[in-house]
């Protein structure tokens, strides 16, 4: 049976668990690097921008700074999240891997199995759909519609609603997914974030939210215990996968490219905040769902 390292590093700033998946997806680019799963919180609450998107242009970034809130460019597309009660994942693997090679439909489809196996184990009734047809902004807003509003190539459900929300990136056969498990709603105070616009295209914006989107506490009815719903997902990637996950830390190596990656882009306003990041740093392809 094959083995996948099993991280779980805790609630972190946006920049360290940004500068953490990087470290991890370069560590298997270059072929040194063992298959991973990690799970992680975020301390203080922090909005990720997809790797294209403008700050500006996406949320008050005056706003956020007064709500205490990071913001962080990701190395995958799609759209703003903002993290906050969530369980977050990261799944990095090799194209070639002989379970979860593929293309980007299906690595997605399968990683969704293995999440909706994870939900089950922690007695959640999940199910993986492919949606018929993908959303469009709203017209007439200037900010794209937020991840939990939006459609994507497979959608982990619960009662009929979003409940997870996911990226995948691949560099050199390397491939990263990860993704936000929402547990509260706190999801939804992203349209306080909004830059000002036309009041009707944030009533549209919120029911789409509440339309589309749900949350553990509402699929469950209790509280979430952290640490127990991160060993049932990583027990759920397991059976899926047919895996051994081995507990893991960051070594040395990595430890060190994290810091530096904080240093020099994650934790820095030109990535973060500018029009046009340095995208020698990374060549995206990227998928989200």
């Amino acid at each position: 049976m094959s083995a996948w390292r099993f991280l779980a590093t805790g609630c972190e700033s946006g920049a360290f668990n940004m500068a953490v998946d990087e470290t991890l997806l370069q560590g298997m680019s270059s072929g040194g690097g063992e298959p991973v799963f990690r799970v992680f919180g975020w301390n203080p609450p922090a909005l990720s921008l997809g790797y294209g998107q403008e700050a500006c242009r996406e949320v008050d970034l005056e706003k956020c700074c007064r709500a205490g809130i990071d913001i962080v460019r990701r190395l995958t597309g799609g759209r703003a999240v903002l993290h906050w009660k969530e369980l977050t994942y990261s799944a990095i693997w090799s194209e070639d891997d002989s379970v979860l090679g593929g293309g980007i439909s299906e690595t997605s489809r399968r990683i969704g199995q293995c999440l909706v196996e994870g939900l089950r184990l922690f007695g959640v009734e999940a199910v993986l759909e492919k949606p018929a047809v993908r959303s469009t902004r709203p017209r007439g807003s200037a900010a794209t519609a937020p991840c939990f509003s939006s459609i994507s190539r497979w959608e982990v459900k619960c009662k009929g609603r979003k409940l997870i929300g996911s990226a995948q990136r691949r560099v050199n056969r390397a491939i990263l997914q990860h993704g936000s498990l929402l547990i509260g709603e706190e999801h939804k105070k992203l349209l306080d974030l909004l830059p000002p616009g036309d009041p009707s295209m944030l009533d549209v914006l919120a029911r789409e939210l509440d339309r589309g989107s749900i949350h553990l506490e509402a699929c469950t009815a209790r509280a979430i215990d952290f640490d127990k719903l991160s060993d049932c997902m990583a027990r759920g990637f397991a059976r899926c996968l047919e895996v051994e996950m081995k507990p893991s830390v960051l070594n040395i190596a990595e430890q060190e490219q994290v810091a530096e990656l904080v240093d020099e882009k994650y934790g820095n306003p030109v990535w973060n905040r500018a029009i046009n990041p340095d995208r020698k740093v990374v060549d995206p392809v990227a998928a989200t769902s």
